[in-house]
């Protein structure tokens, strides 16, 4: 009969932002560890609250299943006598094995003849298995940054206050950093005294439900959700719940309560992003928002706890979210007193970055690679000049006070500030964009202006980096360069942007006042870095491992085309799977010949040198297909990789008669001159297939 398995860890209170991940790494270690201790079992659960990480397990065998092990023992010529008797070194086996010596067998194996035996062990019951799994799995789990407390030896998100540990309605006996395992919980801190005893697994919810305690995490938000909507319609409002913080409060209650409050209605005065970021940062309110979608004097808190002195806990938060709407609506004040632009010379004495100047030197890198860049994708004027000013602006707000006390606002509030003044939308919105995508997942900037800042910036700061070397290696990305790469990639597909990227990356390396590597290193460098991010948007989109490697072989300075052929081969191997292996096949066979002998091959094809009737006749193909990939390759904007494809089929059945063993042509043959030709031959159709991928990194089945 099988029962729930439960392990509770309880613990002092954990940041909200490493529970999740910690209740990821219990379902896996669960997993594993009960897949290896032949342990059935069901569905896993994992559960977090900041007191406690919750792991449940349902439908646990009772016992492992019972299992023959064979052992080996001494070789044959030790156990055994001539006589076929038992030796001392035979029957000292049989004997720490426990062993009838009648049951003793003799096998061979690539070593000789062993003495074997196989040995029936019965499963250990499910008590025994999970007082061994627990304090391993507990062992295991990583944060990203730990504590060791009291004389405890053993390091933990927090300390560890309880654990309960059963089977069904069995305690499972440990004991782990001095805290021995046991039935007894702890409920609500302040809704709950004494402890909880949990009669058995299956209803450990419902005691900790009866303690105040809402352990399901989800539930918890859904229930803050609804309760902050219905709090937010009583005052005539809905709550803005953006879905980050709705998680993040969920893990700082465990019985939550929606209470509506206010503020003075005066603070609306403030930017909008600037309200909503003192709310979310310094006290986790939700703002409140009318039927036109403005901001109401409201806000919504999250109350750990019940509805009881509710007037209290409001007035409370009411009073101190009033000296974070004064201390922001101060630094705005001082702020506005100068235009951003007369900020431009306190950038000066603002480092970058160690070695590559300040940050008014960076933005003058900027602005000469918005210009660069606003000429090749062919920004009208009125564009390319408004992409220009944000450039010499989007900095500015680096050194203001708002910025300074509320730096996820980068860029946020240098627009707001510009609209303040008067500053037309187009550069405005420019500055506010110019740090997107911030993160996977988030948006490109929506405008072009905003487009091309937001490539310059990334590409400078890529640049500066790999310049001196500071490439990211394993996990460690202490810059953030794989964003910054990523968002490059994201901003030229999202604006299908075809820039000659090596160009551009030689720009921004040549600009930088230091290099520890020297110019050619650092753009093959940042190339590669770039290709990876393409590789891990085509791998997103279905693209098989084998053609992401083909067309990043041949990835060229544009990643739009790149991205393109990638999806476009994807396609083609997906409509004729046996077609695209026999082309790919030819293609790959004649790459394989051809680069390894450059050496030897000519530079150009001599057709009067042809020996025999089938070097023409691939010749003649091979100048048919080259004309027409050179115009369906003409025009970057309308390239149609799907003709390309159709008309490279058409060489496959020219290079196979060419290499048949009784109809073709010997290729490395004897004769210097005619190898040569050959060879030569052969690197046309090659650099005709590598215009779409190299083939021979397709895997052929």
């Amino acid at each position: 009969m099988s029962h729930t398995a439960l392990l509770e860890i309880g613990v002092e209170e954990i940041p909200a932002g490493v529970v999740l991940p910690a209740l990821q790494q219990m379902r896996e270690l669960a997993a594993v560890g009960l897949e290896r201790a032949r342990l059935e079992s069901g569905e896993i659960r994992t559960y977090g609250t900041p007191r406690r990480l919750v792991l449940i397990v349902s439908e646990v065998g009772e016992k492992q299943p019972d299992t023959t092990r064979e052992i080996k023992g001494p070789p044959a010529a030790q156990a055994f006598d001539a006589d076929g008797n038992l030796t001392k070194a035979g029957e000292g086996f049989a004997r720490s094995r426990g062993l009838d010596p009648s049951l003793l067998q003799v096998r061979d194996t690539d070593k000789g003849r062993f003495v074997f035996a196989e040995v029936m062990e019965e499963g250990l019951p499910a008590t025994q298995v999970l007082a061994d799994l627990w304090p391993d799995l507990i062992r295991k789990l990583t944060f990203p940054k730990t504590m060791r407390w009291a004389h405890i030896t053993m390091r933990f998100a927090r300390p560890i206050r309880c654990i309960v540990a059963l089977y069904g309605s069995e305690t499972v006996a440990f004991e782990i950093a001095e805290v021995t395992s046991g039935r007894s919980s702890r409920g609500h801190r302040f809704l709950h005294s004494g402890d909880v005893e949990i009669a058995s697994a299956d209803d450990y919810l419902q005691a900790l439900e009866r303690a105040s305690v809402m352990v399901d995490h989800e539930r918890r938000q859904r229930v803050i959700a609804d309760q902050a909507q219905a709090a937010a319609e009583s005052a005539g409002g809905s709550a803005r719940i953006d879905p980050a913080l709705l998680e993040e409060v969920a893990f700082l209650v465990e019985w939550p309560t929606c209470l509506c409050g206010a503020f003075p209605e005066g603070y609306l005065a403030l930017p909008e992003p600037v309200l909503v970021t003192v709310m979310a940062k310094h006290q986790r309110y939700l703002p409140v928002e009318g039927p036109d979608g403005k901001l109401l004097p409201r806000f919504v808190a999250i109350h750990n706890g019940d509805e009881r002195s509710l007037d209290v806990v409001c007035r409370g938060n009411e009073m101190v979210i009033v000296p974070r709407f004064a201390d922001a609506q101060f630094y705005h004040d001082e702020d506005t007193k100068r235009a951003l632009a007369d900020r431009l010379p306190d950038l000066l004495r603002v480092t970058f970055m160690e070695r590559q100047g300040s940050l008014r030197q960076k933005t003058d890198r900027v602005v000469a690679l918005v210009r660069e860049l606003s000429r090749e994708v062919g920004l009208d004027a009125p564009t390319s000049e408004a992409a220009a000013e944000a450039a010499r602006l989007c900095k500015c707000d680096l050194v203001t006070l708002m910025v300074q006390d509320l730096t996820s606002l980068q860029g946020v509030v240098g627009a707001e500030y510009l609209r303040k003044e008067g500053v037309a939308e187009p550069i405005c919105l420019a500055v506010e964009e110019h740090y997107r995508p911030r993160f996977a997942g988030d948006e490109p900037p929506s405008s072009p202006a905003g487009s091309v800042v937001s490539l310059a910036d990334k590409l400078d700061n890529l640049a500066a980096c790999f310049a001196v070397n500071l490439i990211p290696k394993g996990t460690s990305d202490p810059y953030a360069l794989r964003r910054q790469a990523a968002g490059v990639v994201a901003v030229l597909l999202g604006r299908r942007w075809r820039t000659d990227l090596p160009a551009r990356l030689s720009g921004a390396v040549g600009r930088l006042p230091y290099r520890e590597l020297d110019e050619p290193q650092a753009i093959a460098a940042l190339t590669d870095f770039i290709g990876l991010r393409l590789d891990a948007v085509l791998e997103a989109a279905g693209v098989a491992y084998d053609l992401r490697r083909a067309v990043l072989a041949r990835m060229g300075p544009d990643v739009v085309d790149a991205h393109d052929r990638g999806l476009a081969l994807a396609a083609l191997r997906a409509q004729d799977s046996e077609l695209f292996a026999e082309v790919t096949f030819a293609a790959a066979r004649t790459g394989k010949i051809v680069r390894p002998a450059a050496d030897h091959t000519a530079e150009q094809v001599h057709p009067e040198c042809f020996e025999d009737e089938i070097e023409g006749k691939l010749w003649e193909a091979l100048s048919e297909t080259k004309s027409q990939v050179d115009a369906l390759l003409a025009s970057p904007a309308e390239r149609d990789y799907e003709a390309v494809w159709a008309a490279l089929c058409a060489l496959e059945r020219p290079i196979w008669d060419y290499f048949d063993v009784d109809t073709g042509v010997m290729v490395m043959a004897e004769n210097r001159d005619v190898r040569a030709n050959r060879l030569a031959t052969l690197r046309a159709a090659d650099e005709l297939f590598l215009r779409l991928a190299d083939f021979t990194e397709v895997v052929v089945e």
